[in-house]
């Protein structure tokens, strides 16, 4: 790891704020690019981009597959 990345304790996600900024290559709860899935820029994390999967927050209906993650 370097300074200017941070390492996700699960993977990182999209926030709706990345989602609203690049609707079509960012999906707010959806997995980061493949190869920034456990270490990404630091920047994105200060920015509001990206979140960890442990503490994204999805609202609406819960998912068969949110029971199966936890």
């Amino acid at each position: 790891m370097t300074p200017d990345t941070v390492t996700a304790q699960s993977h990182w996600v999209w926030t709706p704020k990345a989602e609203e900024a690049n609707p079509k290559r960012s999906r707010a709860g959806e997995m980061v690019w493949p190869q920034y899935s456990k270490q990404a820029p630091r920047k994105w994390l200060e920015d509001g981009l990206i979140v960890d999967k442990s503490e994204y927050v999805k609202e609406g209906q819960m998912e068969i597959y949110d029971l199966l993650e936890g």
